[in-house]
């Protein structure tokens, strides 16, 4: 009997919870699938019926993940309270097996349940996940309230957090695999959402095929853990990789199995040198980029290593692969940033530099401070993007930032939460930013891989820079709008603003809420013990941290931690008060009138560097130059050959046949004695050979 046909008491009673042998979950069993069939069933209704709704279409599909971020709140704090059933260690359950073959105790069975799991990590995912889409789902009434598929753009919202919540419940290995999927298609609909637009068309067709690439390597993965272990479930696959000894006993090496699975995750979070979808998925609408940027899809790589941390673990010299690519990404994304006009590109590149910091973090091990930085960055990143879409709603769809300026006082809710948002990316305490970023550069530094700190304290000067260059030419100085469009510029409606307000609450607290009691503030205070959320992760990532040896080390705030923070602060300070004073507030003046001679005088200085961020280093030019144009001509080629020889030789080889055979067919008469006279006359040439030959 297929899980299909069981009934629903069955299903929701076939539960497992965190420690092996406890059964049954009372209301967890409904409330945790509920977190996904509630969007789920918005999708559905939206996509058969919104047509016909009009401007109400968003009411179902926004009320259902409003139910869907209630529920899902109180199946996270209850996990990271440790609530019955979760504990530390967190509840599983069985909603039905999907493939079955062979029973489940043989030797080389395939069985797959679909199924779900949440602990301290899930949780703080789905926090991230549902609060930022439920306020991307608010904002776009007030974003597409014009545009006429605002019933498709709201069923799509609901597929792609379907998509991802799904992505981070599941239990199963191939279950991920499929969510993975699904959201690789949801955004596919959703940044080609304007598809009448030829560069928004293309730019989703990038994503979609650049993240193919990745998700082989992760396939490959998922099927190496198979033939190693024999089970897709995440847990007991992760406890027998890593069990002591049994990698002596496995057919495909840990450090493949590692490789793999981060192919997977380099596309999903765009690194190097799968990155160059990312900021083309700018043509999308931008609660799109909101929602894909900064707490969901590019999320899914940063997950997805740290759910497997034991895995690489066990495979340290892929982990320095990892933080080696995560720091090459985090400065080169930073350097195109600081140069770019369009105000959801420099965003774009922010997002990749940031992931790179994440990434950094996990192959380091610190693996607490990489999932602190994507809670952080989810939100104040997330208000950026949204804010951005208020300033281009604001000049009428213009994105670039040299048509700008001048705009703080014409919507100032846009220009403080934006604000805010900037110097909580900056670094600068005490808002969110400064404490996540601080903890990755800290751990770089304490775990030995001071060349990880070393250019991530330069990228920090970077991210600085950038962000308040995008805060000068948009909101200081004079204004650079279009003539015909400056009298019509005015705030946004509360609908776009009060997210925006909402974002900004976590931006300002959240890094504060989750480090105390801990350091940096924790000893000030004269408070003992390691931070909130160190204490909520310590379970998960206790495995790999125990494989990889870390050991906890004493925090100095008068010494090396110190140093360190005050290091981290200063840099930020400097960029920010360079672009302040290139792109805002002249400081002999004390007026509103940045200086462009000198911005382009410092540019005429270092051209070829000032060439290569604008042009994106040109890896869009290569990649062109390799898979379309020698790509191309190769695939040309191969096209010609194909057909004019290996066709051509086929068929020439079946018409020679058909001609001899038609040839051969005439003399088939079917008449004996024409038969026998064939037969005479080959032996008198035979006789006759052999006397000629005999005679010589």
């Amino acid at each position: 009997m297929s899980g299909l046909d069981l009934p629903l008491a069955t299903i929701l009673g076939a539960t497992e919870a965190g420690s092996e042998g406890a059964i049954g979950g009372g209301p967890w069993d409904l409330l945790i699938p509920l977190i996904i069939a509630l969007p789920l069933a918005g999708f559905l209704f939206t996509a058969l019926v919104g047509r016909r709704l009009g401007k109400s279409a968003h009411l179902v599909p926004v009320g259902a993940i409003g139910l869907a971020w209630l529920i899902g709140m109180w199946v996270a704090f209850n996990a990271l309270g440790g609530t019955e059933p979760f504990g530390e260690h967190g509840y599983g359950q069985t909603i039905y097996t999907w493939i079955a073959s062979g029973a489940p105790d043989q030797a080389g069975a395939f069985v797959v349940d679909v199924g779900f799991f949440v602990d301290n990590l899930t949780a703080c995912l789905l926090i991230v996940v549902l609060t930022i889409g439920l306020l991307v789902h608010v904002y776009s009434i007030g974003y597409m309230s014009h545009d006429p598929g605002y019933w498709r753009f709201f069923a799509y919202l609901n597929l792609f957090m379907v998509s991802m919540l799904l992505l981070v419940l599941a239990d199963s290995f191939l279950v991920v695999f499929v969510a993975w999927e699904l959201v690789g298609l949801s955004s596919y609909l959703l940044i080609g959402f304007w598809k009448h637009k030829r560069s928004a068309a293309l730019a989703a067709k990038k994503a979609f095929i650049v993240n193919r690439v990745g998700d082989v390597g992760f396939a490959l993965g998922i099927m190496a853990i198979f033939v190693n272990v024999g089970t897709l479930n995440i847990r007991h696959a992760i406890e027998l990789l890593t069990a002591e000894g049994a990698a002596a006993s496995f057919p495909i090496p840990m450090w493949i199995v590692a490789l793999l699975i981060f192919a997977g995750a380099m596309g999903k979070s765009a690194q190097f040198p799968l990155h160059v979808w990312l900021p083309d998925a700018m043509e999308g609408p931008t609660p799109v980029s909101a929602l894909i940027h900064a707490a969901t899809m590019v999320n899914a790589g940063v997950y997805l290593v740290a759910r497997t941390n034991p895995i690489f673990a066990s495979a340290p010299d892929v982990m320095v692969v990892v933080a080696a690519i995560g720091i090459f990404t985090a400065i080169l994304a930073a350097s195109i940033a600081m140069t770019q006009t369009d105000i959801k590109r420099v965003l774009a590149y922010s997002t990749l530099s940031q992931l790179g910091y994440m990434f950094a973090a996990l192959g380091v091990g610190a693996f607490t401070a990489a999932i602190f930085h994507l809670m952080t960055h989810g939100f104040f990143k997330g208000l950026l993007f949204l804010g951005s879409g208020s300033v281009i709603h604001a000049v009428h769809e213009e994105q670039d930032m040299r048509k700008m300026g001048g705009l703080a006082k014409k919507i100032p809710h846009t220009y403080r939460t934006m604000l805010i948002g900037s110097i909580a990316i900056a670094g600068i305490p005490p808002l969110a930013g400064f404490f996540s970023k601080d903890e990755i550069l800290g751990e770089a530094f304490k775990l030995h891989f001071e060349w990880v700190w070393a250019i991530g304290i330069v990228v920090a000067v970077m991210t600085a820079f950038y962000m308040f260059r995008l805060i000068g030419m948009t909101f200081w100085g004079e204004s650079r709008v279009d003539p015909a469009i400056e009298p019509h510029v005015h705030e946004s409606p509360s609908v776009m603003t009060t997210p925006l307000w909402i974002l900004a609450v976590p931006t300002v607290l959240l890094g504060l809420v989750l480090s105390l009691p801990g350091p940096p503030l924790g000893p000030l205070l004269g408070l003992e013990g390691p931070g909130l959320l160190h204490h909520w992760l310590e379970p998960v990532f206790h495995p790999g941290l125990v494989i990889l040896g870390h050991k906890e080390a004493e925090y100095q705030l008068f010494g090396i931690d110190g140093a360190l923070i005050g290091a981290s602060v200063a840099v930020a300070t400097i960029g920010m008060v360079t672009a302040w004073r290139l792109f805002g507030v002249n400081l002999r003046a004390i007026n509103w009138r940045p200086d462009p001679e000198r911005v382009r005088r410092l540019t005429a200085r270092v051209p070829f560097l000032y060439r290569a961020s604008l042009n994106k280093w040109w890896f869009d030019d290569l990649n062109h130059l390799l898979f379309m144009t020698i790509g191309g001509r190769l695939a040309a080629f191969l096209w010609w050959f194909d057909r004019r020889v290996v066709d051509d030789t086929v068929n020439d080889v079946a018409a020679t046949t058909v001609g001899a055979g038609r040839g051969l067919g005439r003399i088939q008469t079917g008449r004996v004695q024409n038969y026998a006279l064939g037969i005479a006359v080959g032996l008198i040439v035979m006789a006759g050979s052999f006397l000629v030959l005999a005679a010589r």
